[in-house]
This record gives structure tokens, C-alpha cells and sequence, in this order.
């Protein structure tokens, strides 16, 4: 008859949505008659306890309700040994509650164990900015790192390493009907050009995850061209000048000659480089290289001067004249020199020889 060491025993279960979960039960220290098991179900979907699932001696399941279970779950117990185990395939969290293992024997009757199973649900996260920040000197949003629908609530840290001196965060959650929970961390700062391209992690742990999780991130801050600087390229052997400003999103270069449009055979702008095809004093004059963006513009100017081979020709010239002249004039100098008398020593010494003679003359006619 009834036998008072007759039980059943099973025990809780937890799974990540989407896995697979096995809920065990086995009735123990009884020969009696099997007669079924019944499977009953409490959760989420279905507040109301219900049966769901019936396995007979010979191994044969029937649904009674499957309400999405029917292709989801699977017998693998043995009725002859009193096993009632099933497993509850790609998991969600509407099947999260209270699953009962009923066992019915002749003639003592019915043995039950009532088995919580709890859906932890990881979050869904990202790294990204609502606004994308401008250089300033107000406090702005830097970054905000998301944990969003997890179960139970994520927990959500920055690592900003020297950058955190600079850095503040604020951290917000919000709680859905469903159970889970929505985490926002924000990063604040104020928006500089130091700011731009700092490296940042948003670092995020929940039950459901293996391990953490770190999210890295690049601070970008945007801000118009500044100095822009011209610069002669050493790397071409043509003529090649580039135009170079800092800014975020890179700068749109426009090159321009002003007072009149350069020769389109012997000049070509291509981006941030003013090409000088074939070099002539046409090209003569000052160009513009204006660096823009969304958030401002800046200009820089060159002068180019090019010398004609036949100006170069005619100044190589006159030099080597220039030279050859002065060659001789300071040849002649140094050898009246060493002979002991300068040139105009030697002028001066005939002059008043001959104005002495006038003299004397004037003086014989009186």
C-alpha cells in the first residue's frame, strides 16, 4: 500500500535566453504502477497553472497545450524507471516560472515537484554619441555606452585611464514590464581638440555573459580647419604643392590664383595638391589653398614666381661680365701697387708736372 519514503525529486534551473535547458524529476522508492506523467506550467505567458504535457508507460507524449512549446520541447526520461525528464529547447523569456512534475502511481496516487526556472536574458550594447560633439566650453555628452533589456539589471563602468581626470559619467536605468532592465551610462566633458581621438572602454558585466564585456571607443570631436600651411612636396620631381589643416571631418580643399585663373594646361588641383605641370613666369602669382568643412573654413596663400630660361640665361651672363670686369680692375690695382705707385698717384704726379711747365713758361714771356 502507501508507502511513506515514496518521493519525487527535481531541483531549479536557470538557462540564457535562446539555450536549451534539461528539467529533471524522478519518483524514487516505489515499484508501483505507473499510470502517467503530467507536466504543468506557471509562467510569464500563462499566469495560470496548467497542464501542458502527458507521457504515458510506454514512452508515448501527448500536448494538451502546447502554446509554443510543441516544437520545443523534448522527452528524454524513461517511464519504466520512473524518469520523467524533458528539455525545453531555444529558451525565452516568456517561459520563465514554475514548471510541476506530477507523477501518478496505483494505488497510492499522486507525487509532485513544483521546479523554478529562471530565463536570465544578457543585454543588447553599443557605444555611440546622440549628438556628435563640437568644440566648445560646455559640458557636453562624450559618449554613452548602452545595456539594454538584460535580466537581472548589467552593470556598466568606463576605464578612461589619464583621460579620466578630464571625464565624468552619469548612469541611468530604466526597468520594462517585462522584467528586464535598460542601462544608459553616460560620459561627460567638455569637447576640446585634446579631447579628439582619446581611447575610452565602456566595460560591462551581467549574469548572462560568459565574461565581461568591453566595448572600446574613439572620443570624436569635430571642429572646423585651422592653420592651414602650404608646403613644397620633396617626394615629387615635379612641382608639387600641398595644403595641409587640421580639422574633424577632414577638410575639403579649394585651390585658386588670385586676380586670374591659372593656365588649365600647366596647372592641375587634385584635393589637397596644386600640381605645376610645366613650369613658365605664366604661372606667375599668388594661389589660395581654402581648407573647409561642416563647422568652418580657413585659408593659406603661396607665391610662385618662375624665372624664364631666357631671363636666366641673360642674368648668368651679365654675372660672368660683372666678374671678368671686376677681375681686371683688381688686377690692374694690385700690380700698380706692387710696383710702388697707384693709378691715381700717377695722375696726379703728371698733372701737377704739367701745370709747373705753364709756369715757367708765363714767367719767360714776361
Amino acid at each position: 500500500m502507501f508507502s511513506q519514503g515514496i518521493r519525487v525529486i527535481g531541483g531549479s534551473r536557470t538557462v540564457v535566453q535562446g539555450g536549451d535547458v534539461d528539467l529533471s524529476c524522478s519518483l524514487l522508492e516505489t515499484d508501483e504502477e505507473l499510470e502517467q506523467i503530467t507536466w504543468q506550467k506557471r509562467t510569464l505567458e500563462e499566469p495560470e497553472n496548467h497542464n501542458f504535457f502527458l507521457i504515458y508507460p510506454n514512452g508515448v507524449t501527448e500536448f494538451i497545450s502546447s502554446n509554443g512549446l510543441e516544437d520545443r520541447v523534448q522527452f528524454f526520461g524513461k517511464p519504466t524507471e520512473n524518469i520523467g525528464s524533458i528539455r525545453i529547447k531555444a529558451a525565452r523569456l516568456l517561459d520563465e516560472g514554475n514548471f510541476t512534475c506530477v507523477f501518478s502511481v496505483f494505488p497510492s496516487g499522486v507525487y509532485s515537484i513544483e521546479i523554478p526556472l529562471t530565463v536570465l536574458v544578457p543585454p543588447v550594447m553599443s557605444v555611440t554619441v546622440d549628438v556628435p560633439p563640437v568644440v566648445g566650453e560646455n559640458e557636453v555628452f562624450l559618449a554613452s555606452c548602452l545595456a539594454a533589456g538584460a535580466k537581472p539589471q548589467a552593470e556598466v563602468r568606463w576605464n578612461t585611464d589619464a583621460f579620466g581626470s578630464l571625464v565624468r559619467t552619469v548612469t541611468n536605468s530604466t526597468q520594462h514590464a517585462n522584467g528586464t532592465t535598460t542601462v544608459v551610462s553616460h560620459l561627460l566633458g567638455v569637447p576640446t581638440r585634446a579631447a579628439n581621438q582619446q581611447q575610452v572602454q565602456c566595460v560591462v558585466n551581467q549574469s548572462a555573459l560568459v565574461t565581461e564585456r568591453t566595448l572600446a571607443y574613439t572620443i570624436n570631436i569635430n571642429y572646423p580647419p585651422q592653420t592651414v600651411n602650404i608646403t613644397l612636396s620633396e617626394a615629387s620631381p615635379a612641382t608639387v604643392f600641398l595644403c595641409v589643416a587640421d580639422s574633424n571631418p577632414k577638410a575639403i580643399y579649394t585651390w585658386t590664383r588670385v586676380g586670374q585663373p591659372w593656365p588649365q594646361s600647366a596647372v592641375r588641383a587634385e584635393g589637397d595638391t596644386l600640381h605645376l605641370i610645366s613650369l613658365s613666369s605664366e604661372l606667375n602669382g599668388l594661389y589660395t589653398c581654402e581648407a573647409s568643412n561642416p563647422y568652418g573654413r580657413a585659408t593659406g596663400s603661396q607665391y610662385v614666381h618662375v624665372v624664364s630660361n631666357t631671363s636666366a640665361a641673360c642674368w648668368v651672363l651679365l654675372v660672368i661680365i660683372f666678374l671678368i670686369v671686376a677681375a681686371a680692375a683688381a688686377g690692374l690695382i694690385w700690380y700698380r701697387w706692387k710696383n710702388g705707385k697707384c693709378l691715381w698717384s700717377s695722375f696726379m704726379g703728371d698733372h701737377q708736372f704739367e701745370a709747373q711747365s705753364q709756369v715757367e713758361e708765363d714767367e719767360a714771356g714776361v
